[in-house]
């Protein structure tokens, strides 16, 4: 008891139990199970609880010996089907798994060894019941290993005795090695059980004697098995061998002989020998030679022996004669024969191989390629096809596409005519394709790129990486490099250059003056030859984009609704270089990325928002579009405070409006938008009688100023378009800002940076491992009210959009409004 109250608590220790069961069980229950070594074995268990509501809590095995658990089952706080295994790896391991699903529960053990026979203990723990044991016996058999037959002259007999004359006495012995317990070892003869001399020698060795004395014609083909078992878990071990006398046949014949046998389709042939004593040998030949193919099953009787063999025939057996022979063995001179022509219709047998003549390692673009299509078929081929990559070969005289009865030609070939060839014959019986085989044309380098020229933007210093690839085979390639402008063509030095790769040249080069941009080829050869058309690259001069202009909000005119509004600008100098032109949209007092939009339409390009997706309230938006190339962002163009206003949209007048309001409503409004029609006018005939020199631009400040006591430093520019309403925010520069005279006019900023410090998001970064930048490409333009130097001064005709009315109460404001920091 106190062993195992040791081994409970290692258990729970292992299990983190902290409290030992109750010791409360029941007697023992002894039991023998039986096991045959490498096979497995079940060692019985009942877990079933005695009460319907108990269940059970552990299963723990022990064996004899052992003061510790080999195998455990545990369901404690778990569900029964969740239940924990764990097995001992010093003793069982991956082998024991306990199975509860049986009735009774039982520890299935795999590949039993001898080491595993012994006494197991099973212990159930229930939540209620008292704890169960169960004692196994576990009896490890192993089955006899070796079974010979010998006979009266000691020779080993597989499958036949004798042959034998009549009226000689038959001797056979049955000797069987190995096997615990000692095997039993039985002779039957016919299947009938016959009682042999049966005595034990040593070293597990177990013999059987069989003497019949006199054989007659009745023992002709008697069938005498030996059988040895020492368990029923598994069929006896056993070994059959059949009597033959000597008698001449008299007859052979094959019975049915088939006219036309189908490939791949079992078929099975009969052949009939009479009048051997004993049954005569039976063989099957084809083309003389032993046919070993198939199963052969024999039906004898005292006169006749008929042999049926079943076999598939593939191809190769096709015009082949099949022969049956009938013969004594022991009587020479008295065989006979039959046989007749096989025929064997099949699909066609397809090889492709490239002509003999050719060498596959030294095929070159211009050399005319043949393939040999061999075809073996019955019947025979109708149709033949040839395919590269895939796609079928036609005939094309032209292209040197020559297609024959079982040969394709291809004259003068072409490095695109590389590539994977097979061909397809077909028959009655079915098509078949050959394998591949790989046509590899070696030519001379070619430009990997498809464009002809391949523009590259670079600034003054800038070191740039000229990478040039070009397919060629074999891919070692040796470059060229040459400059071209239009004064002066010069090789590039080797020191200047590498390859990266056998067919990458990567050139680094840096423009220093205005001399230096011009045109880059690159040029490879490898063992076929020289590069035809070299690689060109041209060089120009490259910066970042200038910024978008003349921008425009209106209705998209393709929208049955306003909710779709289109951004449009024009695009300014592309620096040299690809761009593409983004907006963002922010929410004005957030400050928070409201919509991001991005186009690559270099004509006119045009952003669509989509108000909807700002629902269910439309924020004021702050909009900031620019232009970007690889070497950087242009200047942002600000649109600031566009309100969306869905308040001022109107119903259709379903509701019963009366229209008295609304006439005078209208009427008002009339008169309004005269009189301030009227003041706009007189106000510029004044300022311009006080203003002869300057612009002829409409002074958006002075009239403002006008309109107040004060002087006022912002002001709002109003966009109607359907039902919604835009507005842009500028600011009026004083005069002492630019260092001009007080009567220089002045015109409104378009804000060019958005509030805040939130990151702009979606901008492609510079892509540093082409370009690497220089002090040049980092100089900025100087900050002057001066209207030389200012990026934004170029005025472009704006497209006027006749959706939009553009008011600000009584003033006018011009299509070309100046960039930031300027004067006129």
């Amino acid at each position: 008891m106190k062993l195992f109250v040791g081994a409970v608590l290692y258990f729970s220790f292992v299990y983190g139990q902290t409290s030992i069961p109750e010791e409360e069980e029941t007697e023992t229950v002894f039991q023998s199970v039986d096991a045959v070594l490498s096979r497995s074995a079940t060692l019985p268990c009942d877990i079933e609880p005695d009460i319907k509501e108990d269940r059970v809590y552990m299963v723990l095995w022990y064996r004899d010996g052992h003061s510790r658990p080999i195998y455990s089952f545990d369901v404690r706080g778990r569900a029964f089907n969740k239940a924990l295994h764990w097995s001992d790896s010093k003793m069982f391991g991956p082998r024991a798994y306990f199975v509860t699903v049986s009735r009774p529960a039982a520890l299935t053990l795999d590949g039993v060894q001898l080491d595993d026979e012994g006494v197991y203990r099973c212990r159930v723990d229930f939540k209620v019941s008292p704890t169960r044991n169960f004692a196994i016996n576990l009896t490890v058999i192993v089955p006899p290993h070796q079974l010979l037959i010998y006979d009266n002259s000691g020779r080993d007999v597989n499958h036949t005795v004798g042959p034998l004359e009549e009226k000689t006495d038959l001797v056979l012995t049955c000797e069987v090695r190995g096997g615990r317990p000692t095997p039993t070892v039985s002779w039957f003869m016919n299947e009938r059980l016959i009682e042999g001399h049966v005595e034990e020698i040593g070293n597990h060795m177990m013999v059987n004697k069989l003497k019949i004395s006199g054989v007659t014609r009745d023992h002709l083909n008697s069938t005498y098995k030996c059988q040895a078992s020492n368990t029923k878990l598994m069929m006896p071990s056993e070994k059959t061998v059949r009597l033959e006398l000597l008698l001449r046949p008299l007859s052979v014949n094959i019975i049915n002989k088939p006219r036309e046998l189908v490939a791949n389709e079992e078929v099975s042939i009969q052949c009939e020998v009479e009048g051997s004593r004993p049954k005569a040998l039976v063989s099957w030949s084809r083309d003389n030679r032993p046919f070993r193919r198939g199963r052969v099953n024999a039906q004898e009787n005292e006169t006749s022996v008929l042999t049926t063999i079943t076999f598939v025939p593939v191809p190769e057996d096709d015009n082949s004669v099949f022969k049956c022979v009938g013969e004594n063995p022991k009587l020479t001179g008295v065989g006979l024969e039959d046989s007749f022509k096989l025929n064997v219709v099949y699909p066609p047998q397809v090889v492709l191989h490239l002509g003999n003549t050719l060498n596959p390692e030294d095929i070159k673009e211009g050399d005319d390629v043949y393939f040999e299509c061999s075809i073996k078929a019955n019947p025979k081929q109708h149709r033949i096809l040839w395919y590269h990559e895939g796609l079928p070969v036609n005939q094309n005289m032209s292209s040197g596409v020559i297609i024959s009865t079982h040969s394709l030609v291809l004259q003068k070939v072409t490095r695109y005519q590389s590539g994977s060839y097979t061909c397809l014959a077909a028959n009655v019986r079915g098509e078949t394709m050959s394998e591949i085989v790989n046509l590899r044309v070696r030519y001379a380098p070619v430009c990997s790129r498809d464009t002809d020229v391949t523009v590259i933007g670079a600034s003054l210093d800038e070191i740039i990486t000229v990478r040039c690839q070009v397919s060629a085979d074999p891919s070692d390639v040796t470059f060229v490099w040459q400059f071209n402008n239009s004064g002066e063509s010069f090789d590039v030095s080797p020191a200047r250059f590498a390859t990266s790769s056998g067919n990458v040249s990567e050139l680094m080069y840096t423009p220093s003056s205005q001399r230096d941009y011009g045109t880059l080829t690159c040029q490879g050869s490898n063992k076929i030859g020289r590069q035809l058309e070299p690689c060109i690259f041209q060089v120009v001069p490259a910066s970042k984009p200038n910024p978008l202009t003349n921008c425009t909000v209106r209705s998209a005119n393709n929208q049955s609704t306003d909710s779709v509004v289109e951004v449009e600008c024009r695009a300014g100098y592309d620096g040299g270089l690809p761009q593409r032109f983004v907006l963002e949209a922010y929410d004005a007092r957030s400050m928070r990325l409201r919509l991001n939009r991005t186009t690559f339409d270099t004509e006119s390009p045009t952003f669509r928002l989509d108000i909807g997706e700002l629902l269910p309230s439309p924020p004021s938006l702050r909009i900031v579009v620019y232009a970007e190339n690889s070497k950087g962002k242009s200047e942002k163009i600000v649109m600031d405070d566009i309100l969306l206003n869905d308040a001022e949209k109107r119903t259709d007048g379903s509701g019963g409006v009366s229209l008295v309001p609304l006439a005078g409503l209208l009427t008002g409004c009339l008169l309004t938008l005269g009189l301030a029609v009227l003041v706009v006018v007189v106000v510029a005939v004044r300022r311009k009688r006080e203003c002869d020199g300057c612009s002829r631009h409409i002074n958006i400040a002075d009239a403002a100023s006008k309109t107040s006591s004060k002087s006022r430093r912002g002001s709002m520019l109003e966009i109607n378009t359907g039902d919604n309403r835009y507005v842009v925010a500028y600011t009026l520069k004083p005069v002492s800002d630019c260092g001009a005279s007080p009567d220089a006019v002045r015109q409104p900023d378009i804000l060019n940076t958005p509030r805040g410090t939130e990151p702009t998001p979606n901008i492609l970064p510079r892509p540093e491992h082409f370009y690497k930048t220089s002090d040049a490409t980092n100089k900025q333009s100087p900050s002057s009210c001066d209207s030389s130097t200012n990026t934004l001064s170029r005025t472009r005709p704006r497209p006027r959009d006749q959706s939009f009315t553009t008011t600000r109460r009584d003033h006018i404001i011009a299509d070309s409004i100046p960039g930031p920091e300027s004067c006129v």
